[in-house]
């Protein structure tokens, strides 16, 4: 699975792995709080839930290398 790049509310770059993300919910100032398996606290971003589920689901799995099958 890709990794998306979102910006935190610290202006700091993250990566996230779409396949962790348990739920999103609204935060104030056009926030998103996402909840993560495995994590306490949520982590904010900048961007609206929709915005930020549509980046999520657009991460497509990256395709295999061929070089590595015919290794295998």
């Amino acid at each position: 699975m890709a990794f998306v790049e979102l910006t935190d509310t610290t202006g700091a770059t993250v990566l996230v792995n779409p396949a962790a993300v348990l739920f999103l919910r609204d935060a104030e100032d056009g926030e998103t709080e996402l909840h993560l398996g495995g994590r306490p606290a949520p982590l904010r971003v900048s961007g609206k839930p929709a915005d930020i589920a549509r980046a999520l689901e657009n991460a497509a799995p990256a395709p295999a290398d061929p070089t590595l099958s015919l290794l295998a």
